[in-house]
């Protein structure tokens, strides 16, 4: 089991300001208290109201997962929303009470950039509006692809960011929009989500293109899962001249794999989508900036064409964040969106 380390909850409340959470060592999450800040003349200071764990990428911090090279104490979190309480001298399109988003970290208070926060509509719940930066690197994934209105979409994982990226797929015109996953409880919910076929990934690559109803295989494949394994799943459904958006990121090696086989033969294009590949420093077709990205994902939010609300599975104040690492530990695939109250 993971443990909150340190002094008490309480202990916090009643002698700091600010609280930040930090992986002091793999296994352990820890709060950490320190003065409250002030914002230099471009920053705004943000009381903090809901923050998103991002599944894939904190838990591989906090089990030190392969794939990534961490210096512990590592401070977790990019997915922050919350309301301007303090404002720097230079600052000039935001204001004292408005409520912002940013990639700042779990914490009750961000000191953030002005130029690197995003006004929230008055109508786009607090909640809703953290899954702004997850929806916005599945926006990557899918955009780089070319998705063309009437290509046959398959994506591979029905995870947190695998559902963000088949409703992406579906607004940008995915017929038909095929989600697998080996875990039905996903599954059903990528149907909710609107997918139009669901696939157990446990089925043979001709029963994943039967089941999307094709008579070819898929123009696009979107990986989501972070198995190093999935790309040979990936490269046999994906058709002859296609597309595969390496999506999720994977913990491992791909072992075994014959290019010439699966990729060259079939002329296939493997397209890496991590979101440190957005575009510097403007938008261009096809590869755009992460602000622009960012700021597309809040206006999908907004107006509802991505629904975020039935992937929320679990709520946590910020006190038992403890419990939440617990829960991304032990790998539940019942839990989706994890929030943390900060309010």
């Amino acid at each position: 089991m993971l443990r909150l380390d340190g002094d008490s909850v309480h202990r916090y409340e009643m002698t700091s300001k600010t609280q930040r959470a930090f992986v002091i060592q793999p296994g352990i999450i820890r709060l950490e208290p320190d003065e409250l800040p002030s914002p230099a003349p471009d920053e705004v200071l943000v009381r903090t109201t809901k923050t998103l764990i991002s599944p894939g990428t904190e838990r591989a911090i906090m089990l030190n997962l392969p794939g990534l090279a961490v210096q512990y104490p590592k401070s977790v979190g990019y997915s922050h929303v919350g309301e301007i309480v303090q404002i720097g001298a230079a600052v000039r399109n935001l204001k004292i009470g408005d409520r912002v988003a940013s990639k700042s970290r779990h914490a009750s208070h961000a000191l953030v950039k002005e130029a690197l926060c995003h006004q929230l509509a008055p109508d786009l719940d607090d909640e809703h509006a953290t899954f702004f930066q997850l929806l916005a690197t599945s926006l990557q994934a899918v955009r780089k692809t070319r998705l063309e209105l009437g290509e046959a979409v398959a994506v591979l994982g029905a995870g947190l960011v695998g559902q963000l990226a088949l409703q992406v797929a579906r607004v940008a015109g995915a017929m038909p929009a095929v989600a697998v996953d080996n875990h039905q409880s996903r599954l059903r919910l990528a149907h909710k989500l609107g997918a139009d076929d669901i696939v157990s990934a446990e089925s043979t690559a001709k029963d994943t293109i039967a089941a999307g109803a094709l008579e070819e295989r898929f123009q696009v494949v979107v990986e989501a899962t972070g198995n190093p394994a999935a790309l040979m799943t990936a490269c046999d459904i994906t058709a002859f001249g296609g597309r595969i958006a390496l999506l999720g990121s994977s913990r491992g090696a791909t072992e075994s794999f014959d290019f010439y086989k699966r990729v060259h033969k079939k002329g296939i294009t493997l397209i890496g989508a991590h979101i440190d590949t957005a575009a510097r420093p403007s938008s261009a077709p096809g590869w755009w900036t992460l602000r622009d990205e960012q700021r597309t994902a809040l206006k999908l939010l907004q107006t509802g064409r991505v629904t975020v609300a039935p992937l929320i599975s679990h709520r946590f104040h910020w006190g038992e964040i403890g419990a939440a690492y617990d829960l991304l530990a032990e790998w539940n695939l019942d839990a989706m969106g994890i929030i943390l109250d900060w309010s």
